[in-house]
């Protein structure tokens, strides 16, 4: 009997504790959009014209002032710097089916307008323009880092700022 009450409090400690811990972690506030666009690549004897779903989830944390701790009414900071989660979806050729799918991270005060897309197997920038994509000419990506199925790749927009993503899924749909 006495075994039976400590065990019970050892797993009702432990629910109190996780429940804690849980509870103290940064709230976030998703939006989530989604477009579709479509841009012409030149593969060398024709021009290419391509469609692209872009999912964009802008997750930003949310903090709280540090003057305001232990408040109920806690005052939030502001600036603080969203994730973003780009999901880009391509349509290669001329069936309905999506072919390739590339899945990036980045994190970013205003909101970048651009997309990865693929080229013969290797990844490009391509910013939005209006209904369409640009894709960016004479513009290499910066390797940064490589692990086993994800890559860090640094690009340079046009302002001069540099923006560090990380290539979390590329995966070619049409051989699944």
């Amino acid at each position: 009997m006495n075994n039976i009450r400590k065990i019970t409090l050892t797993l009702s400690s432990l629910f109190l504790i996780a429940g804690v811990s849980l509870g103290q972690e940064n709230q976030r506030e998703s939006v989530e959009t989604t477009t579709v666009k479509t841009y012409k690549i030149n593969m060398g004897d024709e021009m290419e014209t391509r469609t692209v779903e872009v999912n964009t989830n802008r997750n930003p944390e949310i903090q709280m002032k540090d003057s305001d701790e232990g408040n109920i009414n806690q005052a939030r900071v502001l600036d603080s710097m969203p994730k973003i989660t780009k999901t880009v979806r391509i349509d290669n050729d001329k069936d309905e089916a999506f072919d390739e799918k590339i899945v990036f991270t980045y994190n970013s005060k205003s909101p970048e307008d651009f997309v990865l897309v693929s080229k013969d197997k290797n990844l490009i920038v391509a910013i939005n323009k209006g209904e369409n994509l640009e894709i960016v000419e004479n513009m290499t990506l910066k390797s940064k880092n490589e692990s086993i199925n994800k890559s860090t790749y640094i690009f340079t927009d046009d302002k001069g700022k540099e923006i560090e993503f990380l290539v979390e899924e590329h995966t070619n749909m049409t051989n699944q």
